[in-house]
């Protein structure tokens, strides 16, 4: 079912954590805690038994040396202390034992060696005389974390005088292995008696959670659809009243969800007819592409209506029809497209009134006169329905449709279709519209090339020579149609920036000196200011701010490399240079063939592309040939004179 395939997915986000999931979770983190608080009270007591034991035995040994010491030290015989202290180290693994006279001479001592002075500094004499009784402390040797010591000192004593005091050190190492070895076996016994509880917890949780598990399932299967299944939870606790009560619902969900499924239908139907609405409406926003706009146009009222196949007819100044578009369904076979598509090229009557009359058949029921039925005597199965798009009293076209005759046109394909044709109509005016401003743009562009003319004598027909030639070389190398307009219309309006440059230094017929040549050389920068305000041509705008520019960066006014230049680009700055030379001017007269065609082979990759060179020699080749060859002879006579450098 449409309606609960949605809520499914909803029900089981609301879920989250399951029950069972966060009875086990609490229990688990409760024996963790139990477990953890356990270990960390019965390590505590280990270490500090442990840490008893070690010290009482380090305070033994002390002792026991101190009194096996006392005649020795009494009577000086530092051999035997020696002797004693030697064998107290190796029995017991000390780290070192020593005997420490009252003056703090060091009477016998046994071993690390380094430890020695270390020993010595750590207890002065004053202190050694003093010490009266066993005493600990912890030292870190040599600066040396590693050699952590646990140093116990016992006075050793002649007739209740103390006269020396005996030092032995501990390692800590050895303790603190003992007390890591406790603490990894106390973790172990815990991680087995967590993985026991935990085990325990699951069957525990499964049990009590099981009558739960059993309803998801019941209402998980009734959220996709399956209203028999019965639900059977035999708990007599508040589980079960839920699932009784759930029960209860169940019929009533049946009928509430059969209520919904229609209006969604519906809603669905309204919701893609709106959206083909307004998939025509953004197309015909754009103007670019008629053609499409039109079958654009028709693929809605395919999409959106139950229909074979649809036209498009506008209606010519002379009361004429013209198809524009026409689209058949995919599924429509071969034989009966070739018949639908001659029943779309007819047109209907164009006179207003009689319109709404056709046939004999009367207009669709609640259409009214936008709409016009006919049947079809050739095929009877069929019947063609006309829509008129009428612009104030006017007619401006039609659009045909063809629908088999038993289908019902509903309350939703009319209101689709007079949307249709009511955006139609607007969009074949704005397209009118938009061609009369098209056709008063191309006017304007028109002008403005010829109002150089008037200022320039020697320019006359200089931008329409140049933006045909542009155009052709650009055809030539494979442009589309837009890059060749634009390329045209820059062509057109290349020189636009003289207007701004004054008419002495314009028509001089002398070479120009360096500040005039500075002046002319800023045409192309006013030609772009010139085109400034019109956001159409923002295009041909660069093209005409560089139309100056060279292959090698010598150009002006920016001194682009080649590469940085676009190919239409590429294409006026030739086109021009040839122009040029092909031309009268002021200070010259046109240059021979022959010299025109060494200038532009001499100045591949310098001034100009290769590739623009080689088509523009092409066109030029071609042009020669319709002329006198007797021309050409006596050009090459002249082919020594300078080219004198002008822009």
């Amino acid at each position: 079912m449409l309606i609960m395939k949605s809520i499914a997915p909803k029900q089981r986000a609301d879920i989250g954590i399951r029950l069972q999931t966060k009875f086990m979770i609490g229990i688990i983190l409760l024996e963790c805690m139990i477990m953890t608080i356990t270990i960390m009270v019965v390590e505590r007591r280990m270490h500090n038994s442990i840490l008893e034991e070690f010290l009482k035995r380090g305070v033994t040994i002390a002792k026991n040396l101190a009194a096996v010491n006392t005649s020795l030290v009494s009577t000086y015989n530092y051999v035997g202390m020696e002797q004693n202290v030697a064998k107290t180290v190796s029995e017991n693994e000390l780290v070192y034992a020593s005997i420490q006279l009252f003056d703090g001479e060091t009477a016998a001592y046994k071993g690390v060696p380094r430890f020695k002075a270390s020993l010595l500094k750590s207890l002065p004499a004053t202190q050694v005389s003093d010490a009266g009784s066993v005493s600990v402390r912890y030292l870190v040797l040599d600066n040396d974390p590693k050699q952590n010591i646990c140093e116990i000192s016992a006075p050793i004593t002649v007739l209740k005088k103390h006269w020396a005091t005996v030092r032995i050190g501990l390692s800590l190492e050895s303790m603190n292995a003992g007390i890591d070895q406790t603490r990894r076996t106390l973790l172990i016994l815990g991680g087995i008696v967590l993985i026991i509880s935990c085990l325990i917890s699951v069957l525990f949780s499964t049990r009590i959670t099981r009558p739960i598990a059993t309803l998801m399932k019941h209402v998980e299967g009734i959220s996709k659809g399956d209203y028999d299944q019965e639900i059977r939870v035999e708990s007599r606790d508040e589980i079960g009243y839920l699932a009784r009560r759930f029960g209860n619902m169940q019929e009533k969900l049946k009928d509430h969800i059969r209520i919904i499924e229609n209006s969604n239908a519906e809603l669905t139907l309204t919701n893609q007819r709106l959206r083909y609405l307004f998939d025509a409406s953004q197309a015909m926003t754009s103007l670019k592409n008629h053609d499409r706009l039109y079958d654009q146009i028709l693929e809605v009222v395919l999409s959106a209506t139950d229909t074979m196949a649809a036209s498009l007819l506008i209606v010519e100044p002379d009361d004429s029809t013209r198809m524009v578009a026409s689209v058949i369904k995919p599924s429509v076979n071969e034989n009966d497209r070739v018949k639908y598509h001659r029943l779309l090229e007819k047109p209907p009557l164009l006179d207003a009134e009689p319109l709404m009359f056709i046939s004999e058949n009367a207009s669709i029921s609640g259409l009214g006169s936008p709409f016009v039925k006919s049947g079809i005597s050739s095929f009877p199965e069929l019947e063609r329905i006309s829509i008129p798009l009428r612009q104030s009293k006017e007619i401006a076209g039609f659009i045909n449709l063809i629908r088999r005759q038993r289908s019902i046109m509903m309350l939703g394909e009319i209101q689709t279709l007079c949307v249709l044709a009511s955006q139609t109509t607007t969009s074949i005016e704005n397209i009118k519209l938009f061609a009369q401003l098209e056709n008063a743009y191309i006017s304007s562009i028109k002008s403005l090339a010829k109002s150089l003319e008037f200022k320039d004598k020697y320019t006359h027909g200089h931008g329409e020579r140049v933006a045909n030639l542009s155009r052709e070389i650009g055809r030539r190398i494979n442009l589309d149609v837009h890059s060749l307009q634009v390329l045209y219309n820059a062509a057109l309006l290349h020189d636009i920036g003289k207007i701004g440059i004054m008419d002495n230094i314009l028509n001089k017929s002398s070479r120009l000196n360096r500040s005039e040549c500075q002046v002319i050389q800023q045409h192309p920068v006013i030609g772009e200011e010139i085109l400034q305000p019109i956001v159409s041509l923002r295009e041909e705008r660069r093209i005409v701010r560089h139309h100056h520019e060279r292959e090698d960066g010598r150009g002006y006014p920016d001194g682009l490399m080649g590469h940085q230049l676009s190919v239409s680009e590429k294409i006026i700055i030739a086109a021009d240079a040839f122009d040029a030379m092909n031309s009268r001017r002021s200070y010259r007269d046109t240059l021979p063939a022959l010299l025109i065609k060494t200038e532009l082979v001499n100045n591949k990759g310098q001034q100009f592309d290769s590739d623009v060179v080689d088509v523009l020699l092409e066109i030029y080749e071609e042009q020669l040939a319709v002329r006198n060859p007797h021309e050409l002879f006596e050009e090459s006579r002249l082919i020594q004179l300078p080219i004198a450098k002008r822009t």
